[in-house]
């Protein structure tokens, strides 16, 4: 089936944009995950050195808190103005940390090594994904509890995690190259194979649509779950290995990590492949387990670091423009935004990034 978006209107010049890195004061951090709180604030973690910080721009102050055991953070969410809840990989736990007074509640996971890797908010509960139990869970605080969802393909690797509408929460099948929906009221899960996908590795959820990138390939796309339709495309750098993506204002924005760029995708400027996929649903049973946290206090540090600043131009190429990130190999990751702030993590090079984009290129 070949249907696309049509191409409306072509952009008149390059878009410009600047740049600022801050360097996370605790060297080898491999930082993995970006949320904003604020247009100067954002929190993220720092996987290698079992941290999760907070760099306040206004500033240029890192506070970052050491955690208590081994946990490896991953995945993080805002959860309230002073509150973030991450996921400890190596420790099977989900994190809720309040910034302000640095107390820290530990929910350990029922299913053991279940590698807890990402979450989204839902209310005052989280839900999480399993890359070695191969469950998605959901976590919640006040009633004291964790309920489980076995996804029907063995092995799938279930990474990013993404709630929707109506009870229904997808799920990236990293291993499989499918996205997942759980239904939370029919419990079922629903599962689609994406075409030309390796590595499909986190979701956003927008506006009744599923946003997607391939960290195998160059590719980025959008499922919409009611139609069982994909759109999907390759961005123009080969091999970009995109980790990342969010939208906003119905902008695709996106990190690639092989190619070393953030990128920016109008839609409606350009059209996309298109297929009709068949959905897999099974019915499957939820497991609930009661938990008890456990309680820390943390000791946070501040650094302050100054910034560097860089002007890039950026490459317009249909509905798509990148931008080179200024430190070479930097590995960009995860990405966010606030406003027309994109914020991002560099991976490789231990840093915290944010984008700016400046004049808006014509439109005619």
């Amino acid at each position: 089936m070949a249907i696309g978006v049509a191409l409306f209107c072509l952009r008149a010049w390059a878009q410009n944009g600047s740049f600022l890195e801050w360097s996370v004061p605790t060297a080898d951090s491999l930082p993995l995950h970006v949320v904003p709180a604020s247009s100067s604030v954002f929190f993220f973690t720092e996987s290698n050195k079992n941290r999760v910080a907070k760099l306040d721009t206004s500033a240029n102050v890192f506070t970052e808190w050491l955690l208590p055991t081994a946990s490896m953070p991953h995945g993080i969410v805002l959860s309230a103005s002073n509150t973030i809840a991450f996921c400890a990989y190596n420790n099977n736990s989900v994190g809720i940390l309040n910034t302000d007074t640095s107390q820290l509640t530990v929910w350990g996971v029922p299913t053991a090594g279940a590698g807890t890797i990402h979450l989204d908010i839902s209310g005052s509960t989280y839900f999480f994904t399993e890359a070695l139990g191969n469950k998605i869970g959901l976590l919640d605080p006040v009633a004291g509890q964790i309920t489980e969802w076995l996804i029907p393909t063995p092995g799938a690797t279930p990474r990013g995690v993404a709630v929707g509408q109506n009870g229904e929460v997808f799920a990236a099948e990293l291993n499989v190259s499918k996205i997942a929906m759980l239904n939370t009221v029919t419990n079922t899960i629903t599962e689609w194979a994406l075409p030309s996908v390796r590595q499909v590795e986190h979701l956003r959820f927008y506006n009744g649509l599923v946003y997607f990138g391939d960290l195998g390939s160059s590719i980025i796309g959008a499922l919409n779950p009611k139609t069982n339709i994909v759109i999907y495309g390759p961005v123009p750098t080969p091999n970009a290995a995109i980790p990342d993506v969010f939208v906003s204002s119905g902008l695709i924005n996106f990190t690639e990590r092989s190619g070393n760029k953030i990128g920016q995708f109008n839609p409606a400027l350009e059209k996309g492949n298109s297929k009709l996929l068949t959905p897999v649903v099974t019915s499957v049973a939820p497991q609930v387990s009661p938990i008890v946290p456990q309680n820390f206090t943390l000791q946070p540090t501040q650094t302050t670091v100054a910034p560097s600043a860089a002007n890039v131009a950026g490459v317009v190429k249909g509905g798509f423009t990148e931008w080179a990130v200024p430190t070479a190999a930097s590995g960009p990751l995860g990405i966010n935004g606030v406003g027309n702030i994109i914020v991002f993590t560099e991976y490789n090079t231990g840093k915290i990034g944010t984008l700016t984009p400046g004049n808006s290129p014509l439109v005619h």
